[in-house]
């Protein structure tokens, strides 16, 4: 199954034939659920982790995090699952050392979901982080997308480990819907 992410929709000018080729948009893109867990209060505290809808098609989710003490060695196991008869491995599974690629982002992947949610967060400095953490108003749009996709339903899985000791969790399920005949 080929499934192409943008339909061209074609336009002739009767008067000077010529072409107008334009683009049509036919995908959704949007987040379903979120939950997060902090597996160590009196490391990290989770105030708010929500979606919030503000359209059928435009999705916001906050977080709103206190880190209690300075960490310095973040680690990120970040996994991408589809739903198929319940959520099944796809396509990725790293760990990203967090404070190094803070310095000089070196993983695709890391770039990749960094690009999508940069500009809504304060988390843009090296290590050591600590205090408030927050990603506010963030929401999906196809243009970080730079590959085709599958129609599906999935999650994005993120634990966060600070000096090898597993502190919270992040997962973020969404909706890629792709409707050629829109």
């Amino acid at each position: 199954n080929f499934e192409p992410i943008v339909t061209i929709v074609l336009c002739i000018n009767l008067d000077t034939g010529s072409t107008i080729v334009k683009f049509q948009d036919s995908v959704t893109f949007k987040m379903t659920n979120a939950v997060c867990e902090s597996y160590n209060e009196s490391w990290v505290v989770i105030h708010q982790c929500r979606l919030k809808a503000v359209s059928r098609s435009k999705i916001l989710f906050n977080f709103n995090g206190t880190i209690h003490h300075p960490a310095s060695q973040i680690t990120n196991h970040i996994r991408m699952l589809k739903r198929e008869s319940g959520y099944k491995p796809w396509l990725i599974n790293v760990k990203i050392d967090c404070c190094r690629f803070m310095f000089k982002p070196y993983n695709s992947y890391g770039i990749f979901f960094f690009n999508i949610w940069r500009r809504f967060t304060n988390i843009n400095h090296t290590c050591p982080y600590v205090g408030t953490v927050l990603l506010k108003d963030m929401y999906l749009t196809t243009e970080a997308m730079r590959l085709p996709f599958p129609t599906g339903e999935y999650m994005l899985a993120i634990d966060w480990i600070f000096h090898r000791k597993l502190q919270f969790a992040t997962n973020i399920s969404f909706e890629f819907v792709e409707d050629l005949l829109k």
